[in-house]
Parts: C-alpha cells; sequence; structure tokens
C-alpha cells in the first residue's frame, strides 16, 4: 500500500491506496449506510475499501472473497467492503463545502460503464454478463436520522443518473440512456455532528452539496477510465 494521505474533509479521514485497493480510514466512528457485501446496511464503521478485480471475475463467492481480502490487508470484518474491474488509478475524489465547512462533504467514486444498462428497459434475453460498475463512497459532517441516510443515498443516485447522462452514456442493449450499471454501490457515511437532520435530498444545502460532489465525481472517473463517448 502506499503512504497515507490525508483526504480533504473536515473530520480526518486517510486513504492508502495499491493496485489492489483503496482503503479508507476514519479516526472515529462513522454512522453509515450501505449496499455493499460486507458491511450492509445501517452501521458505525472507521474502516472501507474498494477491492480491484479483473474483469474476468466469477463472482461466485464475492462476500467470502472480499472478507479474505479484508483479513489479507490486516483490516476488521467490520469493514465496508466493494469490488470494482476499475482501475483504481481512475478514482476520484471531489469535496465540498458545507456551512461554514471547507470541506463538509465528500465522495470518492469509481465509475466504469462498460456494462452500462437503463433500469427501465425489459430484461428479459438480455444477453450480457454482469460486470461494470460504479462505486460510490460520501462522506458528510453532519448528524442525520436514517431516514435523511436513505435520502442522501437517493440524492446520490439522482446525482450519478445525472452524470451519465451527461456523458452521453447509453445501454447498448436497449438503445436507451443508462441510469448505472448491474452491479453498482454505494456507501454514505456521517460523523453525526451538529444538530439533527432528518433530510438529505434536493431541497436541503446538504443535498445539494452531495450531489454536486457524486456528479463531478463521476464525471472525473469516467473521463479518466476513457469511458465518456465522444
Amino acid at each position: 500500500m502506499s503512504m497515507l494521505e490525508r483526504l480533504p474533509f473536515s473530520q480526518p479521514l486517510t486513504l492508502s491506496q495499491s493496485e489492489q485497493c483503496l482503503a479508507i480510514t476514519s479516526q472515529l466512528p462513522l454512522r453509515t449506510l450501505s449496499s455493499a457485501l460486507i458491511g450492509d446496511g445501517f452501521g458505525s464503521k472507521q474502516h472501507f475499501a474498494n477491492f480491484h478485480v479483473d474483469y474476468r471475475y466469477d463472482g461466485r463467492a464475492p462476500k467470502a472473497d472480499l472478507s479474505a481480502w479484508l483479513g489479507g490487508m490486516g483490516m476488521p470484518a467490520s469493514s465496508v467492503a466493494m469490488m470494482t474491474a476499475v482501475r483504481l488509478s481512475n478514482a476520484s475524489i471531489v469535496s465540498m463545502p458545507l456551512a461554514q465547512l471547507d470541506h463538509g462533504v465528500m465522495a470518492l467514486v469509481t465509475a466504469g460503464a462498460g456494462n452500462a444498462v437503463d433500469i427501465t428497459a425489459l430484461h428479459s434475453q438480455d444477453p450480457r454478463l454482469v460486470a461494470g460498475t460504479i462505486n460510490v463512497f460520501v462522506f458528510v459532517d453532519a448528524h442525520l436520522t436514517d431516514g435523511a441516510l436513505v435520502n442522501a443515498c437517493l440524492s446520490i443516485t439522482e446525482a450519478k443518473v445525472q452524470a451519465l447522462y451527461m456523458a452521453g452514456v447509453i445501454d447498448t442493449h436497449s438503445g436507451t440512456a443508462a441510469t448505472g450499471t448491474s452491479t453498482d454501490c454505494v456507501c454514505m457515511a456521517a460523523t453525526q455532528r451538529g444538530e439533527l437532520s432528518p433530510y438529505a435530498g434536493s431541497g436541503t444545502v446538504l443535498g445539494r452539496a452531495i450531489g454536486r460532489a457524486v456528479y463531478q465525481a463521476t464525471l472525473n472517473s469516467l473521463a479518466s477510465a476513457n469511458e465518456m463517448p465522444l
């Protein structure tokens, strides 16, 4: 792994990066909501990992594989862990101000659109393998209810879809605008500092900051991976 790098966030977050893994560590426990196989649902987490896999990875035992990789790196089983075939050097980190904080919101995105999908298109007879991923980690220095954490995940999704639309990404099977890939994953993490907020959608300053960070980070990662149509 590389030397620890301090991330642009108002609370201490560090990143260690190699070709195999992006590992984020928080000095303090964060309240999380995630769709990851490891660390799914609501929780309290300090460790977050995004592992690189070959595009031919068969995915027969992804949870067991993630657990083994975490152990191999000395990371706790209680981490949030995802995987992607996107080169980790194409990750994008974008921070946004929030209230009086210069870096109150931060998004880390690895985006690949090789298996871009329109979720509204018919699934039957779709011949594609399940591969291609957009992984999103968002950190906010705010105090959110469980409902607001769900609301924040909606904001993340809206921003991701807008980024794909602006990048011109198409579901090549249906010929329609893509809304994501078939294996997208998200993790939302909050410091739980400050006044309690029940909302994190587009009607809030927090939701807009999340949206801008995720939108820009997704576009940046797609561009770095050369997956934006000309």
